[in-house]
């Protein structure tokens, strides 16, 4: 999600649904640790991101300490043009396993075993032996197995350039530690990738990847800024599709214009050369994107009140647009998807920290209706960038 200057957009957002009172617990902790992994050999993920647009920014730039504090507070609540070809080059091989003592499968193309605790693979080439066998099937764009883990909530950027976290099962929030990067610290977007890596957007451009699990660690991935005339863009990382997990970053230029006919750009970069690849044109020049494990890509975007728009991700073509009253985009604003449903911040009241909306997107509750509603009426921060690994349920929980 991206944050800009007041005088682009209206800083009012109304209030849905009945009153009552949210607790929202914020929890101080620094996190330590590091993977191995590299952040620029998976593909994009799911995100949102926000930044000052133009000035944006935050402070207190620091390697994080090791901190344990632990507040509370409580909030009220109311209730194309041109085309790429984004199909992965490699898919996942389906299985089937059968356990238990004296096991036998069959099939074309099967390899059976027997006895117990066996498993069996289904599918060319596969093998199966003994205990505890291995089929010989390397599983794509695996989720690791983090001391923060990616499949529980959202990773938020803080207007300071602080990583946080908020979990939708209780609205709470949970400080990660400041960015530790030698950048001017005015942040702009964020997505979050499949391995465990918060991709930061600053102002200028530049990115930065960020392990989750090491706030600390903050590393140049070598994305060339400025091409094809793209600067700042919302950002997000989506899966190829539902049987392919791999992703990627998808982008939506920011060029200052909320919404008209094709007055920005829809592209993604390419996970391994971090090329950007034109897709097609958007509706949006103020768009926070954000992404699904299942494939699906959104925009929060348009001039007030807001919209949640389904875009797809092989053309930049509007496939649905949700109407979202009451939701403002203000001063500073992202979202991102979990279980489901869609979880909006923005700072339209120009408060210390941002609104919390929730949008149930899958009508779960089953009334027949998406009902908004504000969960967070002041987060403890002011809410710039968010984003939610393809590692994160996709369904309600």
């Amino acid at each position: 999600m991206r944050a800009y200057g007041l005088s682009l957009l209206s800083a009012t957002i109304l209030a849905c649904g009945s009153t009552g009172t949210t607790s929202s617990t914020v929890t101080d902790s620094d996190s330590t640790g590091s993977t191995t992994q590299s952040p620029t050999t998976g593909g994009p993920v799911t995100s949102s991101s926000t930044g000052d647009f133009p000035t944006g920014g935050s402070d207190g730039m620091t390697a994080s300490g090791s901190t344990a504090d632990t507040t509370s507070t409580t909030s009220p609540t109311s209730t194309s043009e041109t085309t790429v070809d984004m199909t992965s080059t490699t898919m996942p091989v389906t299985s089937t396993t059968s356990t238990g003592p004296d096991t036998t499968t069959t099939g074309p193309d099967t390899t059976t075993t027997t006895g117990p605790d066996t498993t069996t693979t289904t599918g060319p080439d596969s093998t199966s032996t003994g205990e505890e066998s291995t089929t010989g099937v390397e599983e794509l764009c695996p989720c690791p197995d983090l001391e923060v883990p990616l499949d529980d909530g959202v990773f938020v950027l803080s207007l300071t350039a602080e990583l946080w976290k908020f979990f939708p099962m209780d609205n709470s929030f949970q400080k990660l530690g400041p960015l530790s990067c030698d950048l001017p610290p005015n942040t702009f977007s964020m997505a979050v990738d499949r391995l465990g890596y918060a991709w930061v957007q600053y102002s200028g451009g530049q990115l930065r990847t960020i392990d989750v699990t090491n706030v600390a660690n903050c590393t140049d991935p070598g994305y060339v800024v400025g091409q094809q005339g793209i600067t700042n863009f919302g950002m997000a990382f989506v899966s190829n599709s539902q049987s392919d997990a791999c992703d990627r970053i998808y982008g939506n230029r920011a060029n200052f214009v909320p919404e008209g006919n094709a007055v920005s750009d829809f592209f993604a970069i390419d996970p391994v050369s971090l090329n950007v690849q034109q897709i097609g044109k958007s509706d949006y020049g103020t768009a926070e994107v954000t992404g699904t494990g299942d494939g699906r890509a959104f925009l929060f975007a348009g001039a007030n009140p807001a919209k949640l728009v389904e875009i797809d991700k092989a053309t930049g073509q509007k496939l649905a647009v949700t109407p979202l009253p009451g939701v403002e985009l203000g001063s500073a604003w992202a979202f991102a998807f979990f279980g489901g449903d869609f979880y909006f911040f923005t700072n339209s009241q120009n408060g210390p920290g941002s609104e919390v909306t929730h949008i149930d997107y899958d009508d779960s509750d089953m009334n027949g209706q998406q009902d908004i509603t504000v969960v967070v009426a002041d987060a403890p921060i002011s809410i710039v960038g968010a984003g939610v690994s393809t590692c994160a349920p996709t369904a309600p929980q």
